[in-house]
C-alpha cells in the first residue's frame, strides 16, 4: 500500500526512487506511508480538535514505545530502525496545523519547516545508515528547502484551509480570506514574500546537496533527482512571475525526464557530489531550537 501512497502523492520522490534498491524502495516508501498517515490526521479530519486528540496520543505512545499502537508498531519495524524522537518532532510540527495556523516571523516558519520537514530528512539518514551530524545537517536543509518550495506554491491553497505561512514580519497580519483576494498591494506584498522564499529555499538547496556525499551511491543519486525536480517547481513560480492565483505549479513529466537528465550530468562530472568539502554553515539554523539535526554555532 505505501508504494502506491507514494506513487500517488509522492510523485517527484516516486520519480527519483527508481534509482534505489528494491529494499531501499520498500523502506522508502513505509516510511513516506507512515509521514502521509501522520499528515492526513491534521488535513483531512473534519474535526481538528479530534485529530489533535489522535496525534497527542500518538506522541504518547511513541514516548512509551508502544507497540500496540499500529502506527508506532509501523515505526518501530522499520528497518533500519528510526530515531523516534525525530519522529515525535515531525508530529508535533503536523499538530500546530490542528490549531490556528498563523505565522509571524521567519524563524517560526523556519521551525515548522524543520519539524515536518526537517526531520523527514533526519529520518531518510536513519533509512540509509548514515549518522555523521554534518549529513544530518545538510539533509535538515533539503527538508527545510522543499517545505519552502510546498508553502511558495500552495500560498492560496493553504488560505483556503484558513492558515497563513507567510511570516506576518513579510506580508502584514492578514487573514487568510484577504489572502484569496488581495488589494493590489498585498498582493503584490505577498508575491515578494513568495520571492524571497523561494530565495531562501535555493540557499538551503544548495547546502543540501552539499551534503549527498555521505550518502550511500544510488541513494545519492535518488535524493539528488528529487531536490533538482522539486526545486524546478520554484522555477515554475517564478516564471509566473511569482503569481499564487494561478493554477497550481507543477513539473510535468517531460520537465521531470529534462531535469532528472541535468542531475544525471551533474552527478556523472560534479566531483562536489562525490566529495565532501566545506563545512556545514550554522547561520542556516540560526534561530532554531536545540532539537536532533540542528546544526548551533558555538
Amino acid at each position: 500500500m505505501s508504494k502506491q501512497q507514494l506513487k500517488r502523492h509522492g510523485t517527484t520522490f516516486y520519480f527519483a526512487s527508481h534509482c534505489l534498491s528494491s529494499s531501499d524502495l520498500e523502506a522508502a516508501a513505509e516510511l513516506y506511508g507512515l509521514c502521509r498517515e501522520i499528515d492526513d490526521l491534521a488535513d483531512l479530519s473534519s474535526d481538528p480538535e479530534r485529530a489533535a486528540q489522535d496525534l497527542r496520543e500518538l506522541i504518547q505512545a511513541l514516548h512509551q514505545r508502544d507497540s500496540q499502537h499500529p502506527m508506532v508498531g509501523r515505526a518501530l519495524g522499520l528497518t533500519p530502525q528510526i530515531d523516534l524522537n525525530v519522529l515525535i518532532e515531525l508530529i508535533e510540527g503536523v499538530l500546530s496545523d490542528t490549531q490556528q495556523v498563523r505565522i509571524q516571523t521567519m524563524p517560526d516558519l523556519l521551525h515548522y519547516c524543520y519539524q515536518v520537514a526537517g526531520t523527514v530528512g533526519l529520518l531518510m539518514c536513519d533509512l540509509f545508515d548514515v549518522q555523521d551530524p554534518r549529513a544530518r545537517h545538510h539533509a535538515v536543509d533539503l527538508g527545510i528547502a522543499m517545505q519552502l518550495t510546498n508553502i511558495s506554491r500552495d500560498v492560496v491553497e493553504d488560505a483556503a484551509n484558513n492558515r497563513r505561512y507567510l511570516p506576518a514580519d513579510w506580508v502584514g497580519d492578514m487573514e487568510p480570506d484577504q489572502m484569496l483576494q488581495p488589494t493590489d498591494e498585498q498582493a503584490q506584498g505577498i508575491q515578494r514574500a513568495v520571492a524571497e522564499l523561494l530565495a531562501e529555499a535555493d540557499i538551503r538547496y544548495l547546502s543540501g546537496f552539499s551534503g549527498l556525499p555521505f550518502l550511500p551511491t544510488r541513494p545519492r543519486l535518488c535524493i539528488l533527482i528529487a531536490g533538482f525536480v522539486y526545486r524546478e517547481i520554484g522555477g515554475v513560480i517564478a516564471n509566473r512571475g511569482f503569481n499564487v492565483w494561478r493554477p497550481r505549479a507543477y513539473t510535468n513529466r517531460m520537465v521531470k525526464l529534462i531535469t532528472a537528465a541535468r542531475a544525471l550530468f551533474t552527478f556523472a562530472f560534479s566531483r562536489q557530489i562525490h566529495r565532501y568539502r566545506g563545512a556545514h554553515d550554522a547561520r542556516l539554523h540560526q534561530g532554531l531550537p536545540r532539537r536532533p539535526g540542528i546544526h548551533l554555532a558555538s
